[in-house]
């Protein structure tokens, strides 16, 4: 834009030389513009330095940018691409971007057959281990993700919430066959693998819901507390507490618990079902039959 005038440009011509713009305006005055090109070129070079370094692949296009201390500065990026390509399996192509790396930065401490290995080879691990999930075979594949961990530490949160994951998994089948103490083990774990990922409401609701009755209610009772404290509006899963809180002898907060599953529920034979219970437990009675204790498996 050509601004310094007070009226606007009626004309505008290039100096012989190419490297000066003349602008005339209607208020009577020329403004001569410096054109030195290379200049601003290399002015534009240096705004664009920060982008450049962090993106080499529009480095590699713009060829008038292109120096070697910028090529050094860029190249821990092209070292970044090379690592995702290896996590991706895409091992040939990663070496060739670690040796494109090397070639811009020759003092870098890098092998590229070297680095892609592990990588490639851990992801091959991962995929391996994700299958094995689907198949059920939950050992193997904490196995197999054990052994990416190591080849690439820095997967560490993302194999870790598959272990997790997989544990879970592990542990919701373990419940329902009825492996109450090896369900609470997998469940353990996947805490210990990942305790920042949360587990769902409805999982920890498994574990309460399916130990309760066999006898584990004292066991669940942490369980049945966090499903309870993901989804406190939940009926059902206030439901569930209630039995393990009835079993363990905390009559006033089943009651509590059974009173918030009949508010939410329509069923009006589960709901009848629970209010006998209460009655029972307000009585001062064993609330549950052992026809109850069996449907509750199956509920």
């Amino acid at each position: 834009t050509l601004t310094g005038h007070s009226s606007p440009v009626k004309s505008v011509s290039f100096s012989p030389d190419g490297k000066t713009i003349a602008s005339g305006s209607w208020d009577k005055t020329v403004i001569l513009w410096n054109l030195d090109l290379n200049y601003l070129l290399k002015q534009g070079c240096n705004w664009l330095n920060d982008y450049l370094v962090t993106h080499p692949d529009v480095l590699e296009e713009l060829k008038a940018c292109q120096t070697q201390s910028i090529f050094v500065k860029a190249a821990p990026a092209v070292v970044a691409q090379g690592e995702k390509l290896a996590r991706q399996g895409n091992r040939e192509d990663a070496v060739a971007t670690f040796r494109k790396a090397l070639k811009w930065n020759p003092k870098l401490n890098l092998d590229p057959e070297a680095k892609a290995k592990p990588l490639a080879d851990a992801s091959d691990l991962v995929e391996t281990g994700e299958n094995l999930v689907q198949e059920g075979k939950i050992e193997d594949a904490v196995a197999q993700f054990q052994r990416a961990l190591k080849l690439d530490p820095d997967l560490d949160f993302e194999i870790n919430t598959k272990v997790n994951s997989a544990l879970v998994r592990k542990g919701e089948s373990l419940v329902k066959e009825g492996k109450i103490k090896e369900a609470i083990s997998a469940y353990t774990q996947a805490q210990k693998f990942a305790p920042t990922v949360e587990i769902s409401a409805d999982s920890w609701r498994s574990l309460c819901q399916y130990g309760s009755p066999r006898g584990y209610a004292a066991d669940v009772m942490f369980a049945c507390e966090k499903a309870v404290a993901l989804a406190p509006d939940d009926g059902g899963i206030r439901g569930r507490r209630g039995v393990a809180r009835a079993l363990t002898g905390n009559t006033k907060g089943a009651i509590e618990d059974f009173q918030a599953f009949i508010a939410t529920i329509q069923d009006q034979k589960r709901k009848a079902q629970r209010q006998r219970w209460v009655n029972a437990l307000r009585a001062g009675k064993n609330p549950f039959t052992p026809e109850d204790i069996k449907s509750l498996l199956n509920q």
